[in-house]
């Protein structure tokens, strides 16, 4: 069972009024995606908060708006950045990001996204919300991000590696072209599961790499991935 409260280095998540908890998709995630020149970043689904904070951490003036429909998912994450060390650059929004409507662009829109369409959901409801998407599905998180996204902006998400085609045909019909695409293994032996996508409005080289969390078996961690995740993770 997940713990109610998680401690990183510089902040605390508590997650016990969250369906969706803290994830290593999730840190992997926010300490993969390029956000040192961010000013303006826009969170979709904070869930916990986890990502909003990870930003926050990584580049020291970025303003992050971070927005999840879940009521109390939304009152936690308000909880966990007023308990940081950054507050008052964090603004955590409880509503339908599809009926958002952002004064500026964002020069960076992150989103760690429910993605399990077509499997049978869980029995409870905010699980089901925030695992299978209920409400937002890969069609419409890209059209927000075209949306919402600044001329120069950076769009970056984590799915399963076997809906990228899925998803990589709504971002070409949204405008935004692939730069950056990083396919993950959990373990060295078994075949890769997620994958890690930036995007843009502006036809680049995709940038190609590949990461592997745990060499041989569980907690044996490769030193490419001690090395991302060092300065947030504790005992690391």
């Amino acid at each position: 069972m997940p713990k109610p409260v998680f401690r990183f280095k510089h902040f605390t998540i508590h997650q016990d009024r969250c369906a969706m908890k803290v994830s290593t998709d999730g840190v992997l995630f926010g300490a993969w995606v390029n956000c040192t020149e961010a000013k303006r970043v826009l969170d979709i689904g904070t869930g916990t908060g986890l990502l909003a904070l990870i930003v926050a951490q990584r580049n020291e003036s970025a303003l992050v708006d971070a927005v999840e429909i879940d009521e109390m998912a939304a009152g936690q994450a308000a909880e966990n950045v007023a308990t940081s060390p950054w507050p008052g650059r964090i603004r955590v929004y409880r509503m339908d990001v599809r009926r958002m409507s952002a004064p500026e662009p964002y020069d960076l829109i992150v989103c760690n996204p429910p993605y399990y369409e077509g499997y049978s959901g869980p029995s409870d409801q905010r699980t089901a919300l925030a695992k299978h998407g209920g409400e937002l599905r890969f069609k419409e998180l890209v059209d927000v991000a075209a949306r919402d996204l600044a001329p120069d902006g950076v769009f970056a998400t984590i799915i399963p590696l076997n809906r990228e085609k899925e998803f990589e045909d709504h971002a070409v019909r949204a405008g935004l072209n692939l730069k950056r695409r990083c396919v993950v293994r959990y373990v060295g032996h078994r075949p890769p599961k997620r994958i890690l996508l930036e995007y843009s409005r502006h036809p680049a080289t995709t940038a190609q790499e590949e990461l592997t969390i745990e060499g041989t078996g569980p907690f044996d961690y490769t030193e490419e991935y001690k090395a991302m995740i060092q300065d947030l993770m504790l005992h690391f």
